[in-house]
């Protein structure tokens, strides 16, 4: 089993920071023992942490003695929850354990078990877990009048790896297909199914689009004629409309 020393953890690093955020910045890492000066000025609790982000300094810390009680594959999780924090903390977003932002990166990297067994921590990887099994893609495909979306999940990843998976099956979709052949948004949404994971959901039935003036308004559903309009895509006869937008709003 290789030795576990900086330049080791140096090179997973480099590799976890590319896989997980398209980075090549790394952060300080550094090997302590339970006499180390570090560890004294900063009263590292060993006995219930493997490892620590030290915000002030942003540098992760790792203990020495890691490397007799667990297996590289236990280290390299044990590194990757520590940069996550790095990662958050160094972009601005809330990074402590207690932060349900924290627990939604730990999902997102494969770590989602893996947080801290504090109270807090524990509340915040509960709300976590909530929020991400609300959560769902949309692919909108628009024919004529009508819109059909398709639906997409993902146990773990977030708005910024749905749109580098759907880029990434844009262009490989389009170099496989052959001269002249069409591409429906149904086939991208499988094959982002078949190449990343994501669980398709049932694709809805029927959809139109009710914002303002049938999508070149400012979003919002509008005056009365913009209901008006409307009405009459649902096949509401004029003169029902006329009475019961009259009734509406006369009273």
């Amino acid at each position: 089993m290789p030795e576990v020393t900086i330049e080791w953890l140096e090179k997973q690093a480099k590799q976890l920071t590319k896989k997980h955020w398209s980075i090549n910045e790394i952060p300080t890492i550094l090997l302590v023992t339970r006499q180390s000066p570090l560890t004294i000025e900063c009263k590292l609790d060993w006995d219930n942490y493997a490892g620590y982000y030290c915000s002030d300094i942003k540098t992760v810390v790792l203990n020495n003695e890691n490397n007799e009680r667990y297996t590289l594959r236990h280290i390299k999780r044990i590194l990757l929850h520590e940069l996550c924090h790095w990662y958050l903390h160094t972009t601005g977003q809330p990074w402590r354990d207690s932060d349900e932002r924290f627990a939604r990166e730990l999902i997102r990297v494969g770590l989602g078990r893996r947080y801290n067994r504090d109270e807090q921590a524990v509340l915040a990887a509960k709300e976590a877990w909530k929020r991400k099994k609300n959560e769902c893609f949309e692919l909108i495909e628009r024919t004529g009048s009508e819109i059909i979306t398709i639906r997409l999940r993902h146990h773990r990843k977030n708005q910024e790896d749905f749109k580098k998976d759907l880029a990434n099956t844009l262009i490989r979709i389009h170099n496989q297909r052959e001269e002249d052949e069409y591409i429906y948004p149904a086939d991208v949404a499988e094959k982002m199914s078949e190449w990343y994971g994501y669980k398709l959901e049932p694709i809805a039935v029927y959809a139109i689009e009710i914002s303002a003036g049938g999508g070149w308004g400012e979003g919002h559903i509008g005056d009365r004629d913009d209901i008006a309009w409307l009405l009459e895509k649902l096949d509401v006869e004029p003169d029902i409309i006329d009475k019961k937008l009259k009734d509406v709003a006369t009273e």
